[in-house]
Protein backbone atom coordinates (compact mmCIF):
# COMPACT_ATOMS: atom_id res chain seq x y z
CA UNK A 1 0.00 0.00 0.00
CA UNK A 2 1.76 3.54 -0.97
CA UNK A 3 2.33 6.00 1.40
CA UNK A 4 2.27 9.71 1.16
CA UNK A 5 3.63 11.81 3.52
CA UNK A 6 3.48 15.83 3.69
CA UNK A 7 5.33 18.04 5.65
CA UNK A 8 3.98 21.79 6.59
CA UNK A 9 6.58 23.87 8.81
CA UNK A 10 5.09 26.74 10.69
CA UNK A 11 7.22 29.30 11.78
CA UNK A 12 6.70 31.01 15.47
CA UNK A 13 4.91 34.39 13.98
CA UNK A 14 2.88 31.99 12.54
CA UNK A 15 1.99 29.89 15.50
CA UNK A 16 1.00 32.97 16.83
CA UNK A 17 -1.20 33.96 14.17
CA UNK A 18 -2.92 30.87 13.78
CA UNK A 19 -3.65 30.79 18.26
CA UNK A 20 -4.87 34.18 17.49
CA UNK A 21 -7.35 33.29 14.83
CA UNK A 22 -8.50 30.27 16.97
CA UNK A 23 -8.96 32.41 19.77
CA UNK A 24 -11.03 35.48 18.68
CA UNK A 25 -12.83 32.17 16.93
CA UNK A 26 -13.36 30.63 20.27
CA UNK A 27 -14.00 33.84 21.93
CA UNK A 28 -10.70 33.31 24.38
CA UNK A 29 -9.00 36.25 26.04
CA UNK A 30 -5.43 35.94 23.88
CA UNK A 31 -2.74 38.59 23.94
CA UNK A 32 -2.38 40.30 20.92
CA UNK A 33 0.86 42.19 21.58
CA UNK A 34 4.31 40.42 21.97
CA UNK A 35 6.20 37.97 20.10
CA UNK A 36 6.76 33.97 20.57
CA UNK A 37 10.00 33.25 21.95
CA UNK A 38 9.28 29.25 22.45
CA UNK A 39 7.28 26.72 22.45
CA UNK A 40 6.98 23.96 24.75
CA UNK A 41 5.53 20.48 25.09
CA UNK A 42 4.37 19.06 28.19
CA UNK A 43 5.42 15.74 27.57
CA UNK A 44 5.25 14.66 31.46
CA UNK A 45 1.02 15.13 31.44
CA UNK A 46 -0.48 11.69 31.78
CA UNK A 47 -3.94 13.01 31.78
CA UNK A 48 -5.68 13.18 28.79
CA UNK A 49 -4.70 16.05 27.31
CA UNK A 50 -1.34 17.36 26.43
CA UNK A 51 -0.26 21.00 27.06
CA UNK A 52 1.21 23.44 25.17
CA UNK A 53 2.98 26.26 26.18
CA UNK A 54 3.59 29.34 24.30
CA UNK A 55 6.23 32.11 25.76
CA UNK A 56 4.69 35.44 24.72
CA UNK A 57 8.18 38.51 25.43
CA UNK A 58 6.44 41.17 26.11
CA UNK A 59 7.37 45.24 24.60
CA UNK A 60 8.65 45.77 28.66
CA UNK A 61 10.48 42.60 28.63
CA UNK A 62 8.55 40.39 30.35
CA UNK A 63 7.81 36.68 29.27
CA UNK A 64 4.07 35.06 29.85
CA UNK A 65 3.37 31.58 29.40
CA UNK A 66 0.14 30.78 27.05
CA UNK A 67 -1.36 27.02 27.74
CA UNK A 68 -3.10 25.68 25.28
CA UNK A 69 -4.17 21.67 25.14
CA UNK A 70 -2.96 19.85 21.85
CA UNK A 71 -6.40 19.49 19.99
CA UNK A 72 -7.18 23.38 20.47
CA UNK A 73 -3.37 23.93 19.22
CA UNK A 74 -3.96 21.55 16.33
CA UNK A 75 -7.46 22.64 14.88
CA UNK A 76 -5.47 26.26 15.09
CA UNK A 77 -2.98 25.39 12.42
CA UNK A 78 -5.66 23.53 10.35
CA UNK A 79 -7.66 26.91 10.24
CA UNK A 80 -4.62 29.03 9.76
CA UNK A 81 -3.84 26.38 6.84
CA UNK A 82 -7.38 26.86 5.19
CA UNK A 83 -7.19 30.61 5.70
CA UNK A 84 -3.41 30.74 3.71
CA UNK A 85 -5.64 28.56 0.83
CA UNK A 86 -2.96 25.52 2.07
CA UNK A 87 -4.72 22.45 1.05
CA UNK A 88 -4.90 20.03 3.50
CA UNK A 89 -6.51 16.43 3.00
CA UNK A 90 -9.51 15.19 5.59
CA UNK A 91 -8.28 11.88 5.53
CA UNK A 92 -4.57 11.31 6.90
CA UNK A 93 -3.02 10.68 9.93
CA UNK A 94 -2.05 14.42 11.11
CA UNK A 95 0.51 15.13 13.85
CA UNK A 96 2.89 17.54 15.41
CA UNK A 97 6.24 17.60 16.11
CA UNK A 98 6.43 20.96 18.24
CA UNK A 99 10.42 22.45 18.25
CA UNK A 100 11.18 25.45 20.36
CA UNK A 101 11.58 27.69 17.53
CA UNK A 102 8.74 25.93 15.04
CA UNK A 103 6.25 23.45 14.34
CA UNK A 104 5.89 20.94 11.54
CA UNK A 105 2.78 19.21 10.95
CA UNK A 106 3.63 15.85 9.13
CA UNK A 107 0.71 14.41 6.77
CA UNK A 108 0.41 10.60 6.35
CA UNK A 109 -1.69 9.42 3.39
CA UNK A 110 -2.49 5.86 2.73
CA UNK A 111 -3.77 4.80 -0.22
CA UNK A 112 -5.77 1.70 -0.57
CA UNK A 113 -5.67 -0.86 -2.98
CA UNK A 114 -8.21 -0.92 -5.80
Amino acid sequence: MPLEERFITFSLEEVLQAVQMRAIQESLDIPTKGTLIKIEIDEKNTGMETLIFLHLQRSEGTVEKLKFDRKFFALALIFYCQGCGIPLPQRGTKTLNILPDQIVMKIELKNKPQ
